[in-house]
């Protein structure tokens, strides 16, 4: 037999029988002392807890909300300071001249005879004169 084989024999004990330890080997169960104060976990408190909660609240605020209410209040100004003459573009991509401004709707002159009455709110850009 090789070696390894005896090694391996001499490791696995036959049917019926327990492993005894190698000669040179001690084992020993150690039992903690009763001694021994008992460590109790300090629950987090509350703040920690909610902490990264509020911090999402916060980086979501910063790279969404406010950008985009930012946005809005450009839109809305540049709504407002829609006048005739302006050339502008639609939404739809339809370019034209501002022929008259109501309240919510402006007629927009795409060609000599034909006017589209559009939504403010459809146009994405006034075009610099």
């Amino acid at each position: 037999m090789s070696y390894i084989n005896v090694l391996a024999q001499a490791a696995v004990p036959a049917e019926g029988q327990t492993a005894a330890p190698a000669e040179g080997i001690t084992t020993s169960t150690t039992q903690p002392a009763a001694s021994a104060p008992a460590q109790v976990a300090e629950e987090p408190s509350m703040l920690s807890s909610f902490l990264p909660l509020i911090l999402l609240v916060v980086i979501f605020y910063f790279l969404l909300i406010r950008p985009q209410q930012k946005r809005a209040k450009e839109d809305k100004a540049r709504q407002d300071a829609l006048k005739v003459d302006d050339e502008v573009v639609t939404i739809g991509g339809i370019h034209g001249i501002v022929r008259d401004v109501q309240e919510s709707t402006v007629l927009i002159e795409v060609s000599p005879s034909v006017t589209l009455k559009m939504e403010k709110v459809a146009i994405a850009r006034v075009k610099s004169k």
